[in-house]
């Protein structure tokens, strides 16, 4: 996002099994810590070829059908000759800590890859990169994807570990699958 997109900080309880995407082969999904960085690592086969797949993750206006964090999402503008992207998530970890969450970063579209950069000191990230990185495979698109965060805010790691793991491991599953389908519909 975070796409990242994104997202990603907070969310829903898990849609692990979440049903309704066309064919993705998840490789990997693993999420760690480095510091007080929380890392994203994802790879999956999917069905889309890579120009369906770059349109919707580019489409900012209909991110909030990739993932049911995202409350808003928009270009506010540019920022050295790049979009500047609004994001606003909504999530919860388990049932009594939720918030939301405001995200800026600049969007930097490459052939085939997408980077989405945070902005320090606007916003609830203190650091934040997400690099979507599409090849072209027999029968559509392998992508790979790392975003890597840390939150402006304090949280009690001790309390929200274990939640904010299964978090972003439901929601970045949800994210690919809704980009999957989306692809491979034409939407």
């Amino acid at each position: 996002m975070n796409h990242t997109l994104a997202a990603w900080i907070l969310a829903v309880p898990a849609l692990a099994a979440a049903t309704g995407a066309g064919a993705i082969d998840v490789l990997k999904l693993q999420v760690t810590e480095q510091g007080r960085r929380y890392v994203v690592e994802f790879e999956a086969q999917l069905a889309a070829e890579p120009q369906a797949v770059i349109a919707v993750l580019t489409d900012f206006a209909n991110y909030q059908h990739l993932d049911s964090r995202i409350l808003i999402a928009r270009l506010t503008g540019t920022r050295n000759g790049l979009p500047l992207l609004y994001t606003r998530l909504r999530g919860c970890l388990g049932s009594v800590f939720c918030r939301s969450m405001d995200r800026y970063e600049l969007v930097e579209e490459q052939p085939e890859r997408l980077v989405a950069t945070a902005i320090p000191g606007e916003g609830d990230l203190r650091f934040g990169l997400a690099v979507t990185r599409l090849e072209r495979r027999a029968g559509g698109t392998r992508v790979r994807y790392r975003n890597e965060f840390e939150p402006s805010f304090w949280m009690p790691r001790w309390l929200v570990r274990k939640a904010m793991h299964t978090t972003l491991r439901a929601g970045t599953l949800e994210m690919f699958q809704a980009i999957e389908a989306r692809a491979g519909s034409g939407e």
